[in-house]
């Protein structure tokens, strides 16, 4: 049978805000020994954190060819319009801030969920849903969100393979919280990721129901009120 995105995303499970490990494909890409001072524990570390001086080294040339070429050949959206493309002009400004201009492969894919999301830590993925209902500073929080998940790849690839969703949700927090420092230095509102996050919550709620996983994520109460406080207190 002929891979594609959408036969993909059938197998996965549908969840508000999909981050980090997205399709059951082989060769995962693990992240380079580690300074064990940029080992993020909790929300706290992640405000507090030099994220440039922990930013991990890109995967190699080698290894980003070789996720590309195991990529599904059908269901890319290549045809878009003028305000589409505007939105994912967007997004460089935040790749640019955490030096990941060209680290990542941007795709819009044809899927019913709205999500981004990074394959990999090479393919940084958006579909097409998210991409008409977001607007361009939401899209780019989101953008920054899963830049985060870079910074604790390994640790989120552990917890999920422990099923431990307590420690999940804090791993997400972790994300929103590099998120809000990377909009911050760009001169982005942090709302700008409350609003995406709720517009992507209750897009997919309405049509497609009650996530299966939605244990391993935090609430959009839990998501807001992080938000405030790192607002308030910067």
């Amino acid at each position: 049978m002929q891979l594609s995105w959408r036969s993909l995303h059938s197998v996965i499970r549908f969840c508000p805000v999909r981050a980090a490990i997205l399709f059951a494909l082989p060769g995962i890409i693990p992240l380079p020994g580690a300074n064990r001072d940029c080992v993020i524990r909790g929300v706290e570390m992640a405000r507090k954190l030099d994220l440039d001086a922990c930013r991990p080294e890109p995967i190699t040339v080698a290894e980003k060819a070789a996720v590309l070429q195991s990529l599904p050949i059908d269901g890319a959206v290549t045809q878009l319009d003028n305000g589409e493309r505007r939105k994912l002009r967007a997004i460089d400004a935040v790749l640019r801030g955490r030096r990941r201009m060209g680290v990542y492969e941007v795709r819009v894919i044809a899927v019913a969920q709205a999500w981004v999301g990074l394959h990999n830590r090479t393919v940084l993925l958006i579909s097409l849903p998210a991409l008409t209902v977001l607007s361009s500073e939401e899209l780019q929080a989101l953008v920054a969100h899963e830049i985060g998940h870079e910074y604790i790849w390994q640790q989120y690839a552990a917890a999920k393979t422990r099923k431990d969703a307590k420690r999940l949700r804090e791993l997400e927090l972790i994300c929103d919280a590099i998120a809000i420092a990377t909009l911050t230095r760009l001169g982005i509102g942090p709302q700008r990721l409350q609003s995406a996050t709720e517009k992507v919550f209750w897009y997919n709620r309405e049509r497609l129901g009650v996530p299966l996983d939605r244990g391993n994520y935090p609430s959009l109460h839990e998501r807001r009120q992080l938000i405030q406080k790192m607002t308030r207190n910067p």
